[in-house]
């Protein structure tokens, strides 16, 4: 009898558990949301100065499935940005110089019909609450952008 009681609790068990299904949480990427550029300057052996990226008006949305969107005016770019995690040399946003595990940073977006686009690598991404800072080193200087939430 009891044989019966524990193959018939195994077989309601196993019942059971093929008709769960499972629940999928996404968690948000810290990148996701929406952010404007509020910084960008260039290192060199003077020191750091402005610079201008023609992004200043806009606003970057990234989502959390990988696809990006720029809106600035009635002007919208469409493309992807991902994260991904890089070995080896960078310079961080105080234009040091490190070799060790680090995050990098693409963002690429179009526009079909105007033809513009925006197509950024960043060496290093450091994610803080509501800021980023983003820098890649470029020939013989170091560039670094900073971008707040919106």
């Amino acid at each position: 009898m009891k044989l019966h009681l524990r193959i018939a609790a195994l077989v309601l068990t196993t019942g059971l558990l093929t008709g769960c299904s499972k629940i999928l949480i996404q968690i948000n990427d810290p990148l996701s949301g929406s952010w404007v550029l509020t910084d960008a300057a260039s290192h060199n052996q003077y020191g750091w100065t402005p610079i201008t990226t023609g992004t200043e008006n806009g606003v970057f949305n990234f989502y959390n499935d990988g696809t990006a969107l720029y809106t600035e005016g009635s002007l919208t770019m469409r493309g992807t940005w991902s994260v991904q995690t890089a070995y080896g040399g960078y310079y961080d946003e105080n234009g040091n110089y490190y070799s060790d595990q680090h995050q990098s940073l693409d963002v690429n977006v179009s526009d079909h019909y105007s033809s513009d686009a925006i197509n950024m690598h960043f060496d290093n991404v450091r994610i803080y609450s509501n800021t980023f800072v983003a820098s890649n080193y470029n020939n013989n200087s170091v560039d670094r952008f900073t971008f707040s939430r919106y």
